[in-house]
């Protein structure tokens, strides 16, 4: 591909960016959201013993016991998290991967500098 398309397209993916915490105007909030994820847990299995008790007028406790083993099994879970994003500050739009000043009358023979503040 040749220097020049590559160039322009560099510019324009800077030109759509996203906001930078260190560019003015930009602020910080927590964004919460939820997950699905996979959770191990141990749960508990009766082993019948090989041999039952074919006897039962002996005393029960001559009788093997069902053994307890636990087996790792897993579980789809659903958790709350949260993550900082980024916005234009209170008064600022964003424009082009930057925070600009909005202000709400038009600013005819000036720019907007602030928010609702002209500057001729």
């Amino acid at each position: 591909m040749p220097l020049c398309p590559l160039l322009l397209l560099a510019l324009g993916l800077r030109l759509t960016g996203t906001l930078n915490s260190n560019d003015p105007n930009v602020c910080t909030f927590w964004e919460s959201f939820t997950t699905t994820t996979k959770e191990s847990h141990l749960r508990p299995f009766s082993l019948l013993p090989a041999e039952s008790c074919h006897r039962p007028w002996e005393d029960p406790h001559t009788c093997a016991q069902p053994t307890v083993v636990y087996r790792t099994v897993y579980r789809q879970v659903v958790k709350m998290d949260s993550r900082p994003r980024l916005q234009c500050c209170r008064g600022y739009y964003e424009s082009r991967g930057a925070c600009v000043p909005l202000c709400a009358q038009e600013c005819v023979h000036g720019r907007c500098v602030a928010p609702n503040q002209c500057q001729c």
